[in-house]
């Protein structure tokens, strides 16, 4: 008997193929080190318009919190002319590509350092995971890994006064001789030597456009310099043309297109002018050089001109931002650009080295995501001696262990070690704890991408448990708190960049975050199991699926979990909690019961009941009996057939040294399993997973948790992928 687990009820097999293709076509092109949001892939996917901006005008160039209401605004002038925004900063060790508000905040906000990163920068910045906001240098760069042509901001850099003596001429210039992407600006700032700036950009072969009425090159805050641009062009069109011929004839050079301040603004120029010039007196009195003179100055001018001149920034910034958006559309009219760069970035989908034995076909795979929680374990064990006395509230002998854990860890390193190419996506607070975890999933070659690190006075989980002297469990505290920031934006991100074919749950996560990725599996076909973590933790799931149901969504939410994972305890809970939200009807008669327990006298009745009522949701149940083993249990939802129920005796360990992720195994080798079978299940609009396939792999995954129970760790380091080989 085959459980059927259809999925896109909204979707059909060649709708679920286009997205597919749209989906690697995108990924083929991008280095794994720059994050797209999931706004900007679709956009870039489906050959829609997109403007890059730049991230140091938030960080450097105006005070919060008039910068994020900039930001934002300038983002909403893109997106009302027609094109995506995509803001861009260096975020946790990656190019993120369109920041969400809270990335923005954190830019701005200025509660943690950031760096101003050019290109010199930009390694050093992402290598050490500090903050980094992109000039124009280091955005022209990431623009073009990701794919965009149109980059829209306030001015550029150029050759500042006294230049023959200091040597002092901004990276943007040379940037913009190598890196063909289009900068939409005002021109550059008045405070440097423009007679120079742009003698410098003809030599670099940089094509220097006016825009608009007048064919003279503004000077930021004024519109007109008195110098003339070499080419004038007056429409979105006429610059479109201009990108989309360079790009063809791979010159590899980039163009400004200066777009004076709007006439309403001009009125302050003279002011802004004079306090320009009295901001260079007190910048060369002060001796401020480098990278620090112009955010000096900025602030300087804003003060001198009481905030005239961070209007007409922002004025400027804004209508730069629409006349990008103007001009990507165009662009986008055209079609895609030819790829015939000869500047290619790596295609690779994942930092991870295949581990020994994985198998050649290993990158060619789907790979497999976990969601869930990452903590320190911190394991401590009562001396024996100690043990034969009434414990009472003091303290005793015995051994503490601090190791990295969490039950979406555990199961994601567990998967990892036996052979899986695995993602964990993961919260972590930024302290010791967060970095040491951290560190240790990269050193062991797990897809670290999306552990997220997060301020807000929240730390890095802990489960803090107590043994006795014989490995189990006495009691446990487990802070979790943290696994909350887990939004659905991030998930959405994780599917769109990955295109799992497994997903794995943990029920430590928010019933938002399970119910998206319930939607993301079913747009991108992917077979999902659920663990359910803890008996106060296990309903999460069925909460997610009647938010669902609510939504009208999906009104039959039957099958959108395929497996789940539960112990006895979670069991009764769950089966309760499913007839409390009218996810099933009624309870099972007495008499079906019954005719199932006559065949299973090894089971109890009420595993029996519960099992049967879950079945009606979940198809396939793995239920961990501690000692006594595990049940599969199972049902073809698509046809209301009998239900099937097996038990697997267990394996016996030959030393008991702790119990504390030997679950979490069992599940972590079912997903290897899973992600290794992968092509056999997944088969057009369907997932389609046999019962007997998963007997046989708990079977072989109850090897993964006994080895656990021998190991002092929870997920035991001799885990291999030869220990769910079929000859083992």
């Amino acid at each position: 008997m085959r459980a059927v687990i259809r999925i896109g009820r909204c979707a059909t097999a060649s709708l679920q193929k286009a997205r597919l293709v749209r989906h690697l076509s995108t990924r083929q092109s991008i280095s794994p080190l720059v994050h797209l949001s999931s706004r900007v892939r679709e956009a870039l996917s489906n050959g829609e318009p997109v403007v890059a901006l730049e991230s140091t005008i938030i960080s450097h160039g105006m005070p919060y919190p008039q910068n994020i209401e900039i930001a934002q605004q300038v983002e909403a002038a893109v997106t009302a002319n027609g094109s995506t925004p995509a803001t861009i900063a260096l975020i946790d060790g990656r190019i993120h590509v369109g920041l969400s508000d809270e990335e923005l905040v954190r830019i701005g906000k200025g509660d943690e350092p950031v760096v101003k990163a050019s290109r010199r920068d930009m390694a050093a910045v992402l290598s050490q995971r500090v903050l980094g906001a992109t000039t124009v240098s280091g955005t022209m760069i990431a623009a073009q890994m990701a794919g965009i042509s149109v980059f829209a901001t306030g001015g550029i850099g150029g050759v500042h006064r006294g230049a023959e003596n200091t040597m002092d001429i901004s990276a943007d210039l040379t940037e913009l001789g190598r890196t063909p992407v289009a900068v939409v600006c005002s021109g550059a700032k008045s405070i440097l030597d423009l007679p120079k700036t742009l003698e410098y950009l003809e030599t670099q072969g940089v094509p220097v456009v006016a825009y608009g009425e007048s064919n003279n090159f503004p000077a930021f805050f004024s519109p007109r310099s008195g110098l003339r641009a070499p080419w004038h062009m007056k429409t979105p069109e006429q610059v479109a043309a201009l990108i989309r011929t360079n790009a063809e004839l791979d010159l590899q050079s980039g163009m400004v297109i200066a777009v004076p301040i709007p006439g309403e603004h001009t009125n302050a120029s003279a002011e802004i002018e004079q306090a320009i010039e009295s901001a260079l007196r007190d910048c060369e009195e002060l001796r401020i050089q480098g990278k620090e003179c112009t955010p000096f100055l900025l602030k300087r001018v804003v003060e001198l001109t009481g905030g005239a001149s961070l209007a007409a920034n922002a004025a400027l910034v804004k209508n730069n931002a629409g006349v990008a958006g103007k001009i990507a559309r165009s662009l986008a009219a055209m079609g895609r650009i030819p790829q015939n760069h000869t500047r290619t970035y790596s295609t690779s989908i994942t930092t991870n080295k295949p581990l020994k034995g994985q198998g050649s076909d290993h990158e060619n795979k789907r790979p497999l995501l976990v969601i869930g929680g990452i903590a320190v374990d911190i394991t401590s064990q009562i001396d024996p001696v100690s043990e034969k006395t009434k414990l009472l509230a003091s303290s005793y002998p015995g051994t503490v262990r601090m190791t990295v854990g969490g039950v979406g860890q555990n199961i994601a390193r567990a998967a990892h070690l036996l052979g899986a190419n695995t993602a964990l996506l993961s919260a972590l607070g930024r302290d010791a704890f967060g970095m040491v975890a951290f560190k240790e999933l990269q050193e062991l070659g797990m897809d670290t991408r999306f552990l997220l690190h997060f301020n807000n006075g929240l730390h890095t989980a802990v489960y803090n448990a107590l043994h006795a002297s014989d490995g189990d469990l006495v009691s446990a505290v487990a802070d979790m708190n943290i696994n909350g920031m887990l939004s659905v934006e991030k998930v959405r991100d994780a599917f769109s960049e990955l295109n799992p074919c497994v997903v794995g749950l943990d029920g430590n996560v928010s019933e938002s975050v399970l119910a998206a990725a319930v939607g993301e599996a079913q747009r991108y076909g992917a077979c999902i199991v659920y663990e359910p973590t803890s008996y106060p933790k296990c309903t999460n799931i069925l909460s997610a699926l009647s938010s669902i149901k609510r939504s009208e969504t999906l009104t039959d939410v039957r099958g959108l979990v395929h497996i789940l994972t539960p112990n006895q305890l979670e069991v009764r809970r769950m089966a309760e909690v499913a007839l409390e939200l009218d996810l099933v009807e009624s309870a099972l008669a007495s008499e079906a019961i019954t005719e199932i327990e006559g065949n299973h006298c090894l089971l109890d009745s009420n595993i029996i009941r519960d099992a049967l009522t879950l079945l009606r949701i979940f198809p396939i149940l793995i239920i961990k009996l501690g000692e006594k083993g595990v049940c599969v249990a199972s049902m073809d939802l698509t046809h209301n057939a009998t239900p099937s129920i097996h038990h697997i005796p267990p394996l016996k360990p030959n030393l008991i040294v702790n119990s504390n992720g030997a679950g979490d195994s069992l599940v972590g080798a079912v997903l290897a399993m899973l992600h290794q079978k992968q092509t056999m299940f997944i088969r057009g609009d369907h997932i389609d997973v046999s019962a007997c396939d998963v007997y046989n792999i708990v079977q072989r995954a109850q090897r993964a948790a006994i080895l656990s129970l021998e190991s002092p760790c929870a997920i035991s380091n001799k885990l291999t992928p030869k220990v769910i080989d079929e000859d083992y």
